[in-house]
């Protein structure tokens, strides 16, 4: 089975065993999961079923069944969250999974090279691209970012509008 990363935790909330998440997938696969697998580094994928979900801003609150206080919640802090692939919903035209834009090449409109994706890390109010080099970063708008070809693995960027 192939597991895809949709969350991150970054610690307990609470006192009733919450922990906060970091979201990796469309809001909606955090909303409408039933359960996820919490995997550790280095760790095994435990099946977790889900009590309660809040969205809060930019993060989600998950209560699981299993984990009732804060120090049960905080072995966990750092995990990540995954959901077999074949449970991922499909997602809209302009939507993307984490897993599909990281080892993208990032082009420009005037046909530069920048790069490939490295990760993706959620800063204020939208998601920045962060590049092997770690010296680009580039705002995941579509302002800047005008084509995504999940095809040919490829991003297109208006050079322009690029910082470096």
């Amino acid at each position: 089975m192939e597991y895809v990363a949709v969350g991150k935790i970054s610690k307990p909330f609470g006192t009733e065993g919450k922990l906060k998440v970091i979201p990796l997938a469309p809001e909606e696969v955090l909303l409408k999961a039933r359960r996820f697998f919490l995997k550790r580094k280095g760790g095994s994928f435990i099946p977790f079923e889900v009590e309660k979900v809040e969205k809060k801003g930019r993060l989600f609150l998950i209560k699981f069944r299993n984990l009732k206080d804060p120090e049960s919640a905080k072995r966990f802090s750092g995990a990540t969250l995954f959901l077999p692939r074949e449970e991922l919903p499909p997602l809209g035209k302009e939507e993307f999974y984490v897993y599909q834009i990281v080892g993208m090449k990032v082009l420009t409109d005037k046909g530069k090279y920048l790069g490939k994706v490295k990760r993706i890390e959620s800063i204020g109010v939208y998601d920045m691209l962060i590049l092997e080099k770690e010296n680009i970063m580039i705002p995941f708008v579509k302002e800047i970012v005008f084509e995504v070809d999940t095809e040919t693995r490829t991003l297109k960027v208006k050079e322009d509008l690029i910082l470096h």
